[in-house]
């Protein structure tokens, strides 16, 4: 019973960060549906199987769960909200916030696994590994990107979700050695259910897959190095299965996605040099150009953790479990790093500074600064004397008296225009359906500076043919209605929404 008790007040510090991360998504920084792409593949349907010669034939993950949830909402969250876009923010904003809670709690079990810290200091650990996805970026007063940022909500599924996903399972089989062994000799219920959550990781985006990839990979160099001599090709198949699984399952998802098109159109008349050379340029000013009390801290904390670790006997001085830990994460760290700047070489090299692509990056980063903290934190326990002061200073650092963080949409619009926006789309279709018509003109604010052109982005013209589908499969209109794009500048004065310069 005490110890039931002694573990509520750790359950309501997750539930705590829950509640922040819920109100963040839905009030603050809210989730709504609002360019093309998300429009799309909200009611999107596909196969939970990799589709050769697709438009992103093995994105499994993202293409599944992005529309399940969506529809849950507009079945269930409607009827009680009264309001389709506010049903589909509230969902989101619980799945986002749930993933990003379940992430740290895995981050947690590390931290009491490699270090066996008390409750206590896991909890201020975790509260400063949360805060550092928020600083990193925070170099401005204004609009500043984040961790945990994504510029749609379809981004969310097919970029956070499945980073946080791999990284989570990540730290748990750092964390639990015992899963290795579960997945070979566990109850087939709970052994199919995990090979469920790996094939959804994998199978979901390809710097996200990395994340699994890299850890497989270091895991298997790491057992042969320390057989040598003693290698058995069999015991090391035997011994090694999950990670060789993960390896080949992840090839088969690369080559998959090689063959979409997607991929076609990335690597279309380019040259692999040059784009190799821009990425490794914009990488290292993406890591310059972080936050300098980020770059500052982290720096001081390895450094004396490093000489801490030296003046303590050196290497061999590393508790067992530290050790392997941190073995993996640095090879890990190294593999990611050429595996990110290879992948955005060869779709664009500006993904390589898009928050979507370098969570990948300060995942690995970010782990590894906080496990020379946990290392300092244990040999020097006195430092809990000053870290909570320590992270109360950070946390202040973080917010500034402007907008501080950039909001979800691709266009950078206040969060109220945006929701006006998808409600007025989503009126014109409810109008039309009540009068009975079956097709009607769609008008829309004007985004680019000819309003002659078919991209208009975000609001695409092509790609608004598919929100008729969307809401006629979700119940909100009673019938498909065929529409005629028309981009009204009018639109804009109505929303506030500013007209594009020429």
């Amino acid at each position: 019973m005490e110890k039931k008790v002694q573990k509520l007040p750790y359950a309501a510090f997750f539930l705590l960060i829950f509640g922040f991360l819920f109100l963040w998504f839905s009030r603050i920084h809210p989730l709504i549906p609002f360019d093309g792409d998300d429009w799309t593949y909200l009611s999107y349907v596909r196969l939970a199987t990799p589709i050769w010669g697709e438009w992103n034939p093995s994105k499994v993950f993202p293409e599944v769960l992005y529309p399940f949830f969506s529809t849950i909402a507009a079945h269930v969250l409607t009827p009680i909200t009264g309001d389709y876009i506010t049903a589909q923010t509230i969902m989101h904003a619980f799945v986002v916030s749930a993933a990003i809670t379940g992430y740290l709690w895995c981050f947690a079990c590390l931290l009491r696994r490699v270090f066996s810290c008390s409750r206590t200091t896991t909890a201020m650990l975790t509260t400063l590994f949360f805060a550092l996805h928020f600083l990193v970026f925070r170099t401005a007063e204004e609009n500043n990107l984040y961790l945990f940022h994504c510029v749609s909500v379809n981004c969310y599924y097919n970029y956070l979700l499945p980073m946080l996903l791999n990284a989570s399972l990540v730290m748990l089989l750092l964390a639990s050695p015992k899963i290795n062994a579960l997945l070979r000799t566990g109850r087939p219920e709970i052994r199919g259910l995990l090979y469920v959550v790996i094939y959804m990781a994998i199978f979901s985006s390809l710097p996200a897959s990395g994340i699994l990839a890299a850890y497989a990979g270091s895991c298997l160099l790491l057992e042969l190095i320390r057989l040598r001599k003693r290698f058995r090709f069999r015991a090391f198949l035997r011994e090694n299965g999950l990670y060789l699984g993960i390896l080949a399952a992840w090839l088969i998802s690369a080559v998959f996605e090689l063959s979409g098109g997607r991929a076609e159109s990335a690597m279309a008349g380019v040259s692999f040099l040059s784009q190799l050379r821009k990425t490794c340029f914009l990488l290292k000013s993406a890591l310059l150009e972080s936050n300098r009390l980020f770059l500052v801290s982290s720096g001081i904390v390895v450094v004396s953790a490093v000489v801490c670790m030296l003046l303590s006997g050196g290497i061999r001085s590393l508790e067992p479990k530290l050790a392997s830990v941190l073995g993996t994460l640095l090879i890990s760290t190294a593999a990611i790093f050429v595996y990110m700047i290879l992948l955005c070489a060869a779709v664009g090299p500006s993904k390589i500074s898009a928050c979507e692509y370098l969570f990948v990056i300060y995942f690995h980063i970010l782990l590894l600064v906080m496990q020379a903290l946990g290392y300092l934190v244990t040999r020097l326990p006195k430092l809990m004397l000053v870290l909570p002061l320590l992270t109360l200073f950070l946390l202040s650092s973080i917010n500034t008296s402007g907008n501080t963080f950039a909001e979800a949409n691709t266009c950078g619009l206040p969060a109220e225009q945006a929701g006006a926006l998808s409600r007025y789309l989503v009126k014109q279709f409810q109008a039309a359906d009540a009068a009975g018509l079956q097709e009607m003109p769609l008008y829309l604010p004007q985004f680019t500076a000819d309003p002659e052109t078919q991209d208009n982005w975000p609001c695409t013209l092509f790609l608004m043919q598919r929100i008729p589908n969307t809401l006629y499969s979700h119940g909100v209109t009673s019938r498909l209605i065929d529409i005629t794009p028309v981009v009204d500048p009018a639109v804009n004065a109505l929303l506030h929404i500013p007209l594009p310069s020429e």
